[in-house]
């Protein structure tokens, strides 16, 4: 800041005699003690604004020179305001401000004017130097420090982080920061009250903000992956993802790098890689290259409705691809069974009898499916079997589905993606799972039967029916308990025998219904047993008494018991096509 310099005055190089200087000494202190300046209305001495030199100007005149200097010489200078890593400016004109020209004004004329004592002693060509001053609209100043206060303020910023060669590179964050209007004014003013325009760097202890290191685990954390194909974005399995590198990171070297990182921005965590082990080229030659297994089963192509319902849910399974790790589900696949979506009504068993529902056959395609993964080696997630006995597949190599609360799922465990094919003809319908199979892999399921129970055959009065007639409502099924088990051959040597499931099948009754004239025209008629005939005797007269013998004594006879001939067994009927079952719930239930 330029401030305006006096200077002391100086002896003028004359010699007076002593009279002369003491008699002019007494004048002088005389006239300044009596207030006598000698003032001519205009200022005598040199003054200079903003390097420009005045002199001999009136009041008036000297406030009119300052305003032309000041009109000259605009304000243009600009206040910046550094607050952690941000900064913000604005310009003098911004807050209004301007030359206080009447307040320079005063200055100069007080320092132009010249009195008596100093046109005697004083430096002859002495110029001062007048400082200036502003002044500024308060309501633009206080509009500014309030844009510069939000406009500094930080809000707390997330980290970031990038993979590397050497590990994940983190971005640490910020907390949050505020800075105050008035910190900023009480800083700002001082300054512009001494023309002091330079940068004004406000302090602050904000720190970096925290990191959730499980949450950074979590995130980066990252399974290997080898090539597989991307179905989301493609189904058709066309499209194929390269590899993917695996990656762990320790929460504990995560937070080791952190503390010694300091106040630095950026650190280092250390992570452990794990590289894929398939090539694309490995991927992409053995893709689809073999079939796992195939499995068909027969339908009769007479029931409509049933054969309506088996082709739906194969076409509705049919080409669905599983990357490694991925799940079937056959109740996502095939979807609700409706009416709006095509399916038929079909027999289905309910309660131990038969009846008309929209889903029957749906269990044929479950089942060959569960049998077809069985035979691929594949894992199952979830399994159940029939109630009753099924035809189409061997007992242990079904599945049954309630569409909602009964669903057949299974994983591809194997390291390639599996598509399954599903097709039909007119009598049947076979599953083949297509993947890859670099062992020569076979699989055998082998079940043995740990019980069985007959069924019986129940006769039901059905008054619908004409009288003396009979109809068979359903036929009879044994019951069965069994076990599966699952073995692995890989050539020809066998590798694994699991146990694969426990199926219980329950007996279902062989039901004919019928209208009987009279009980003994019923099936359950049992006639009662005739006890046997025996003969009359005829009185005889009686004798003259002769005297009693003595008894000899008999031995007694042991009865030999008459041999029993066994009740045969009843015999399972084999029906012509293959008939529904019935899951256990609910009320209509899938076949």
């Amino acid at each position: 800041m330029r401030k305006l310099k006096h200077s002391a005055p100086q002896k003028k190089g004359v010699i007076i005699g002593g009279a002369v200087i003491l008699a002019v000494a007494v004048g002088l202190i005389g006239m300044t003690f009596m207030g006598l300046n000698k003032d001519s209305g205009k200022i005598t001495a040199n003054v200079s604004v903003l390097g420009n030199t005045m002199t001999e100007l009136t009041r008036e005149e000297l406030t009119s020179a300052i305003q032309a200097i000041a009109d000259q010489n605009p304000l243009k200078d600009e206040i910046k305001i550094t607050f952690l890593d941000n900064e913000h400016s604005f310009t003098l004109g911004d807050i209004g401000a301007e030359y206080d020209v009447k307040a320079i004004a005063d200055k100069a004329y007080e320092a132009g004017s010249e009195s008596l004592w100093n046109r005697l002693f004083g430096k002859d060509g002495e110029t001062a130097e007048i400082p200036v001053s502003i002044k500024y609209d308060e309501a633009k100043l206080d509009a500014a420090v309030k844009q510069a206060a939000v406009s500094l303020s930080r809000s707390a910023t997330e980290f970031s982080y990038e993979i590397t060669e050497e590990g994940v590179r983190v971005v640490k964050g910020d907390e949050a920061a505020n800075v105050s209007a008035s910190d900023i004014s009480e800083r700002l003013i001082p300054k512009l009250e001494e023309m002091d325009f330079s940068q004004i760097d406000l302090p602050s202890d904000a720190g970096h903000a925290e990191i959730d290191f499980e949450a950074l685990k979590a995130e980066i954390d990252r399974e290997v992956q080898n090539p597989m194909l991307d179905l989301e974005a493609d189904p058709s399995g066309n499209t194929i993802l390269p590899a993917q590198q695996g990656i762990e990171m320790s929460v504990e070297d995560a937070k080791k790098a952190y503390e010694q990182s300091g106040d630095s921005d950026t650190f280092l965590i250390p992570v452990t890689f794990t590289e894929p082990t398939m090539s694309m080229e490995e991927f992409q030659k053995n893709l689809f290259s073999h079939t796992l297994s195939s499995i068909t089963s027969s339908f009769n192509p007479s029931l409509k409705g049933r054969t309506t319902n088996v082709k739906l849910a194969c076409d509705h399974c049919n080409n669905i691809i599983l990357n490694p790790g991925d799940e079937f589900s056959y109740n996502k696949a095939v979807g609700p069974r409706t009416y709006e979506r095509g399916f038929k009504d079909a027999t289905v068993y309910v309660a131990g009898t038969t009846e008309d529902g929209v889903d029957g056959g749906i269990c044929q395609v479950s089942s060959t499916i569960y049998s077809a993964a069985l035979h691929a080696d594949l894992k199952i997630t979830e399994r159940y079997n029939h109630s009753y006995m099924i035809t189409y597949v061997p007992l242990g190599e079904d599945a049954t589905v309630v569409y909602g609360s009964k669903d057949f799922r299974f994983v591809n465990n194997t390291d390639y993606p599996i598509k399954i094919k599903v097709t039909y003809g007119s009598n049947s319908m076979t599953v083949k799972l297509i993947g890859t199979n670099l062992t020569g892999k076979k699989v055998e399921i082998s079940t043995k039967t740990l019980s069985k129970t007959p069924f019986e055959v129940v006769y039901k009065t059905d008054e619908t029916l004409a009288v003396d007639t009979q109809k068979v409502k359903n036929n009879g099924y044994t019951g069965y308990t069994t076990e599966s088990y699952r073995l692995v051959y890989e050539n020809g040597k066998l590798v694994s025998n699991t146990f694969e499931n426990k199926s219980v099948y329950k007996k279902l009754d062989k039901l004919i219904l019928e209208n009987p004239s009279s009980p003994e025209k019923s099936g359950n008629y049992v006639p009662p047993e005739t006890p046997p005939a025996t003969e009359p005797t005829t009185p005889t007269t009686p004798t003259t008494p002769t005297t009693p013998s003595t008894p000899e004594p008999s031995t007694p006879v042991t009865p030999t018991p008459e041999p029993s001939t066994p009740a045969p067994e009843p015999v399972t009927p084999v029906p012509d096509t293959p008939l529904p079952t019935v899951p256990d719930t609910p009320i209509t239930p899938d076949d």
